[in-house]
């Protein structure tokens, strides 16, 4: 007998804001932010959600209301009720932490939302390949990372990106891949990146994100190392932009 879905999974927060980063910038969003990661990037913003904490949030105009985690579906749908309350449904963003560690919650939770009629959205490490195969035809984008080693504090995770995008082309969901810049990162992985997403798919859009000085990387990649970085990523993918932490300009979440 198949084992029952999780009715239940550890939240940081849910809020609605304006997407910074990715593909859709810009774009209003309701985030539901999923709280424990097993990454460690050196230029991480939201260190808060690395482990499950006894409450979590949901945001709106200012105020905020803590309940106790884990969190249930209907806390969630309750929680993005609430935060959009007086506006029009928003796309939801999954995010987190990773949430993908919380695929069998995903596996419930997106398939409701789809079925009210709002798109879904995945922003995810990249690296969890078999997670993401069980909720991956219930996502409208995905936006995944290539992590640089560079800019890891463990790990190596090209081969995870790889078999990850692979599901990606697969299943024919809207994909864009993020490579966050930091002042360390070389020529030659940066290129290996490119040549790995290359190798999948060389139709999707490819972000070069700036880190924004964070934790132990307290220093800016210079526009001249970017501009140089762009011309090895043009020479090798149809879709390259450079897009900074948009929501950090704005000062919103």
């Amino acid at each position: 007998m198949k084992p029952a879905a999780p009715a239940t999974a550890p939240l940081s927060e849910v809020f609605a804001s304006i997407q910074g980063e990715g593909a859709y910038v810009g774009e209003p969003q309701t985030f539901v932010r999923f709280a424990g990661c097993p990454l460690r990037c050196k230029y991480c913003d939201s260190e808060s959600t690395w482990h499950a904490t006894p409450r979590w949030r949901w945001l709106q105009n200012g105020s905020a209301r803590e309940l106790l985690n884990p969190a249930s579906l209907e806390d969630v749908l309750g929680a993005i009720a609430e935060v959009e309350a007086g506006s029009a449904p928003r796309t939801v963003s999954i995010t987190g932490g990773e949430p993908l560690v919380h695929a069998d919650f995903l596996a419930t939770l997106a398939p409701i939302l789809r079925n009210a009629g709002r798109r879904v959205h995945l922003e995810t490490a990249g690296v969890h390949a078999r997670e993401l195969a069980k909720i991956v035809g219930q996502l409208d984008h995905v936006s995944a990372d290539w992590k640089l080693q560079s800019t890891m504090e463990t790990g190596h995770f090209e081969d995870a990106h790889r078999e990850f995008l692979k599901i990606c082309v697969d299943a024919g969901v809207d994909t864009c891949v993020k490579c966050v810049l930091t002042p360390g990162v070389s020529n030659a992985e940066f290129e290996r990146a490119c040549a790995g997403v290359a190798s999948i798919c060389k139709d999707w859009l490819f972000i070069l994100q700036p880190a924004t000085p964070m934790r132990s990387e307290r220093a800016a990649i210079t526009n001249e190392r970017i501009e140089g970085l762009l011309d090895l990523a043009r020479a090798r993918l149809r879709r390259v932009r450079v897009i900074p932490q948009v929501h950090r300009q704005l000062g919103v979440l």
